[in-house]
């Protein structure tokens, strides 16, 4: 009798767990701006959907990804497919603006909306009514300003390196590659290039011009300018950008060295290896599922939705080796993600650290 009933208690136990897991299961439509495959804007938008797909795994959530292509005009017209998937949350990039449209169209089906890396900023927030702002449940952005800060004193730091105390050399002339005119990472970032170079009166900002994102065009402006005039430092808003300008510095034979700097942690192209890169923020779209999870659950108060998160580590920082080298060999499935749910018994805080820290080997 005790053991029937120990059987019985037993598969009560294995049926409710099965019920559980399958009740904390839901779908999740993220509408990623960029490729699905590398192209002339680096591996950024890729590499995002590959810790993405690795979280969603470990969280046991359903995601679909629909991809935009860099093209405006596509994203415009993809909330339908969107809502054909009938997702319980959405994640939107707010690239150039375009995210404004989709939830003027996504709003009359209630569908919460989780904004990724770029969010709205005031002015775009007062072109939604009340009904449209209401739909958006949370975001999750990088400190960009910082990244732009950082980049520019360390790209400076490089210049003036001990090693070159020596040389007598001229107060730099350094040209920025903007990402677009826009974007909010683009514009923070360019903010935080500006601020740097106002502590510092000695540096001359030779000019300023995007080139949207693109290894190409960042190689023909490059090239341009250098028929004109003097470059020692160039600061690009990605690595893309970094490395079209280092193919137009390598091919013109320069006699003065060209300090060069990017954002993404792009794996470096060893064709044309730049000087410096801040990244991290591309695991960002895997902390956004677990948000989502925890809000979900209800284990994450309102107060804490809405996050701007200092996520940058440069290149030359110790955790820069270990965490490209798993994203070369893409072993992400390795990281651990549902260590960083507020309900993990044993979490850890979401850094580049924290990552490396939860990283199983196979």
């Amino acid at each position: 009798m005790l053991k029937t009933l120990l059987l019985s208690l037993l598969f009560l136990i294995k049926i409710t767990s099965a019920v559980s897991a399958q009740e904390s299961s839901f779908k999740v439509v993220f509408l990623n701006p960029g490729h699905a495959k590398e192209n002339s804007t680096g591996s950024f938008w890729p590499n995002v959907n590959l810790f993405m797909d690795a979280a969603a795994k470990d969280l046991n959530i359903e995601l679909i990804t629909l991809y935009a292509e860099r093209n405006h005009i596509v994203m415009k017209s993809l909330a339908t497919k969107i809502l054909a998937h009938e997702p319980k949350y959405i994640i939107l990039v707010n690239e150039k603006g375009m995210a404004l449209n989709l939830i003027k169209e996504l709003s009359p089906h209630n569908i919460p909306v989780f904004m990724l890396l770029n969010s709205f900023n005031e002015q775009e927030l007062s072109l939604l009514n009340k009904k449209e702002q209401s739909i958006i449940k949370g975001s999750l952005v990088p400190n960009n300003y910082l990244a732009g800060k950082r980049l520019t004193d360390g790209l400076l730091n490089l210049y003036y390196a001990p090693s070159n105390k020596e040389k007598h050399l001229p107060s730099p002339n350094l040209l920025a590659l903007t990402g677009d005119y826009s974007t909010p990472a683009a514009l923070e970032r360019e903010q935080g290039l500006l601020d740097a170079i106002k502590t510092r009166a000695t540096i001359n900002l030779l000019d300023k011009t995007a080139a949207n994102w693109s290894k190409e065009q960042a190689y023909n402006k490059v090239k341009g300018i250098l028929h004109h005039a003097r470059i020692d430092i160039i600061w690009a808003a990605n690595d893309a950008m970094a490395f079209g300008a280092k193919k137009a510095v390598m091919e013109s034979a320069l006699s003065n060295p060209v300090i060069i700097g990017g954002v993404n942690w792009d794996i470096d192209d060893i064709d044309y290896p730049v000087n410096l890169s801040f990244g991290g923020h591309v695991t960002l779209g895997a902390l956004s599922l677990v948000m989502l999870k925890d809000i979900e659950q209800n284990n994450l108060p309102v107060a804490q939705r809405f996050k701007v998160i200092d996520i940058f580590e440069s290149s030359l920082h110790t955790t820069f080796t270990p965490f490209t080298k798993y994203l070369q060999l893409k072993k992400i499935n390795n990281f651990n993600f549902s260590r960083f749910s507020q309900s993990s018994t044993q979490r850890l805080n979401f850094t580049i650290e924290g990552l490396i820290q939860s990283y199983q080997e196979d």
